[in-house]
């Protein structure tokens, strides 16, 4: 019945040590020998999922950046991209002017973060992605700079407070006109055009495919998998998500780090 099954990465397919495990890895290329498509449907850029290209080699397409970008990581190019309004990141701009927050820029699909932001990492309860961002991301001296040199190719901005209370002062004061923002990690705010989530980006991909959304599974753990949980023709929780995803999944498997996404594997999408 089902042909498609989109993995979402941090808390899903990727284990609490940031890995893959080999049973998981095993699972998928026996889908992919069985003629079915396994696609990553994840917040990260194109540049945060190289430390793992050569583990899901097999792999052809990408939801990423939550929905704003659709990669056919076979044919490396873009077959989907929604780019932030430019009026939305001049807002963005002066909004965040003298907070102390980190932005993490996405622009055609490469991370980009502010050098003291980085140094200071352990400060926005971000610093498991340490060594992720060491490897991938483009360091710059200014981050407001880069909004405003690349403000019509942006596709994402995560901003990370120190606190909670700080982030939820500024999420309810955002203009939601024109982006979909939505609450990630401790202290995060995740922020792509309105439209922009994983969900769409699933729909897209399967008409593209010319398949069916009744033939897709998702799986995932986080809010920004919410849409595409609710959309695909059977959404599943990981055992560690939130009771958010847990009351929207139809089915849930074991948690990421006791090899949840081989059990989605083998329990629907080969049975």
């Amino acid at each position: 019945m089902y042909q498609l099954i989109a993995f979402d990465m941090d808390g899903t397919l990727l284990t609490s040590q940031q890995t893959i495990s080999t049973v998981s890895l095993k699972a998928i290329d026996q889908a992919i020998q069985a003629k079915k498509q396994v696609v990553l449907a994840t917040g990260r850029p194109l540049s945060e999922i190289k430390p793992y290209r050569q583990d899901l080699a097999s792999l052809q397409y990408a939801i990423l950046e939550s929905g704003a970008v659709i990669y056919d990581l076979q044919e490396e190019r873009m077959i989907h991209q929604v780019s932030l309004p430019p009026i939305f990141l001049q807002q963005l701009l002066q909004s965040t002017e003298g907070l102390d927050v980190m932005v993490v820029v996405m622009s055609e699909s490469q991370g980009y973060i502010q050098e003291s932001h980085f140094l200071s990492i352990e400060n926005y309860y971000m610093d498991q992605y340490q060594k992720l961002y060491q490897a991938t991301a483009v360091f710059v001296d200014d981050i407001h700079s880069l909004l405003a040199d690349k403000k019509e190719k942006i596709e994402k901005v995560n901003l990370y407070f120190k606190t909670v209370k700080a982030r939820d002062h500024y999420l309810e004061a955002m203009d939601y006109l024109q982006v979909a923002a939505i609450k990630a990690e401790k202290t995060g705010i995740e922020i792509t055009a309105r439209g922009a989530n994983k969900g769409q980006a699933l729909t897209f991909l399967v008409n593209y495919l010319q398949l069916k959304i009744e033939q897709t599974i998702a799986v995932g753990d986080g809010d920004n998998d919410r849409q595409m949980i609710a959309e695909a023709g059977l959404g599943i929780a990981m055992g560690n998500a939130n009771t958010t995803i847990k009351t929207l999944a139809k089915a849930e498997v074991a948690s990421n780090d006791k090899d949840g996404c081989a059990q989605a594997i083998y329990q629907f999408l080969l049975k």
